[in-house]
């Protein structure tokens, strides 16, 4: 029988990724100030459903866009992966630095995709969507992606090879630094 066991890297990828989500939080917690005093002013509910979409996926752009210079960059690392010392690199006979365009696939899937559709369910929830059981279709489709995609992000990271569905999907690993 085969036996699941724990990723060689993954309590150490988890804590680097703990350590960066708190600059990440930092993202949303600085867009605050304008985000409060333009939701207050907007009356109509159907805009404020839009402006608090739109405006809810700044902060995970920033945060992928943030984490894909920090992998493509001479580190190649993000500042948790630092502490941690790993490097994201590009999968393949050579592995050298990811290129940004790999780091920025890599973070989309792993920060941006999870993170906004988690704002798409909670959206739809504070507008009612799930008051009657009958939500909307962008609700619906979010619900049904959000946790198998956060599932399968932290299972390929955990278990087996350690290589997560989103290294897989941009062509990158994330190894000891050197």
């Amino acid at each position: 029988m085969t036996q699941l066991r724990p990723a060689p890297l993954a309590l150490r990828r988890g804590r680097a990724y703990a350590r960066d989500c708190l600059g990440y939080m930092g993202i949303a917690a600085a867009l605050l100030p304008i985000g409060v005093p333009v939701a207050l002013g907007i009356h109509d509910t159907e805009i404020a459903r839009v402006i608090a979409l739109v405006s809810s996926s700044i902060p995970p752009i920033l945060a992928s866009l943030w984490a894909a210079r920090a992998e493509s960059a001479g580190s190649a690392a993000t500042w948790g992966k630092r502490r941690e010392r790993l490097q994201v690199v590009a999968a393949g006979p050579s592995t050298g630095p990811a290129s940004f365009p790999r780091a920025l696939l890599r973070n989309a899937v792993k920060i941006a995709l999870p993170w906004e559709l988690g704002h798409v369910v909670a959206i739809g929830a504070v507008y009612g969507d799930l008051d009657d059981g009958s939500s909307s279709a962008p609700v619906s489709a979010a619900m049904i992606l959000v946790y198998p995609l956060v599932l399968g992000l932290l299972g390929t990271v955990v278990l087996g090879s350690g290589i997560g569905l989103h290294d897989r999907l941009a062509g990158t690993r994330v190894v000891t630094a050197s």
